[in-house]
């Protein structure tokens, strides 16, 4: 049974890792590590709902060396930490997958265009350029192979990935319009994280939409690069504007494009759904999809509109932020890495009401 080493163990996308392999097969917890923890203190110290499921003790990366009684490390961790570590796991053939921006990209010239755009990265310099061409893309549906067998990979962001899945199939036909895409994207506040911050005091946030990052979030730079790919190899353009809401878990894109050819509604549901068939993950809707549909879940919920003179579309994605956008897909991109099915420890369904 493969081991796992959970780096940022108390974190919200941590604590989302370890509640999924609780309930996987074939994966078990060999260590919890976190910064600035209490010596001897539990996970479940922390995280009360936890009792009698989970109580290993949590360590300090002063009290453990990463990749010791691993086979594989999660990183749940902010960009640039796994960076500190890739040389010596990859020396050792430890696999590991990275939730940050750390390891998305195959240049330094990518990298640091991402890391110009993010608010707390300081040096835009990667400290491993030398790895960045051994790492996979994280998107599962689209890079099975690559991931299945890469001992890196850099999980997608959590606005990206839900605005690639929604475009993919589009690009991949080249008919998008300059490959261009204007996208408004709504999150929870849990996507910024469990570090307080004034944007996400009650007071401000409750009953509030905050449009942030306008026309500058980072999570733009892996989608232009993927869909560009996907599409006539030039890199596109998503003008992206994201905005917190008065929620905790979700994001829901709505992403507009000019045509190149004129599509019925019903052309554009059977392309999107062509595209998916053989994926467990994406559900093509004849309505659009909402937040409740997909939140505590790994789904990604796709469905499109169209123009009445077939020239325009409107693609509408949902995902949980916490599941498809970050922990989800990176157990899904696990099971790829040692050869599971996809959908395993992930068969859970959505939350409702």
């Amino acid at each position: 049974m493969p081991k796992v080493q959970l780096v940022g163990a108390t974190g919200y996308g941590g604590l989302g890792m370890l509640e999924l392999i609780l309930a996987h097969p074939d994966f078990e917890i060999s260590g919890l590590v976190a910064r600035d923890v209490r010596p001897g203190r539990k996970i479940s110290d922390i995280y009360p709902h936890l009792v009698g499921r989970c109580d290993l003790e949590i360590t300090t990366v002063d009290q453990v060396n990463i990749g010791d009684d691993a086979d594989i490390v999660v990183f749940s961790t902010p960009d640039g930490v796994s960076q500190q570590y890739a040389e010596n796991l990859y020396d050792k053939k430890i696999r590991f997958i990275d939730y940050s921006g750390d390891f998305r990209f195959e240049s330094q010239v990518d990298y640091a265009s991402y890391a110009g755009k993010h608010p707390s990265i300081q040096d835009a310099v990667h400290q491993t350029p030398s790895l960045l061409n051994a790492a996979a893309y994280g998107a599962s549906e689209l890079n099975q192979q690559a991931i299945s067998n890469s001992t890196i990979v850099g999980n997608p962001g959590c606005f990206a990935i839900g605005i690639i899945l929604g475009l993919a199939p589009l690009f991949k036909q080249n008919l998008v319009t300059e490959q261009t895409a204007s996208v408004d994207g709504l999150t929870g506040s849990s996507g910024a994280g469990k570090k307080p911050a004034p944007l996400q005091h009650f007071s401000h946030l409750n009953d509030n939409v905050i449009p942030y990052r306008v026309m500058s979030h980072q999570h733009t730079v892996e989608a232009e690069i993927t869909l560009g790919q996907l599409g006539n190899g030039s890199r596109a353009t998503v003008d992206f504007i994201p905005h917190l809401m008065g929620t905790t878990r979700g994001i829901l894109n709505s992403m507009h494009i000019s045509l190149n050819k004129t599509l019925t509604r019903e052309n554009l549901l059977s392309i999107l759904s062509e595209f998916y068939r053989n994926n467990e993950f994406v559900r093509v809707l004849e309505t659009a999809p909402t937040l409740k549909d997909t939140i505590s879940s790994n789904y990604c919920d796709i469905s499109g509109f169209i123009s009445d003179d077939g020239r325009r579309a409107v693609i509408i994605t949902s995902i949980d932020n916490l599941m498809k956008g970050q922990s989800g897909s990176a157990l899904q991109n696990m099971n790829l890495m040692f050869g599971y099915k996809e959908i395993t420890g992930l068969e859970r369904g959505p939350l409702y009401p």
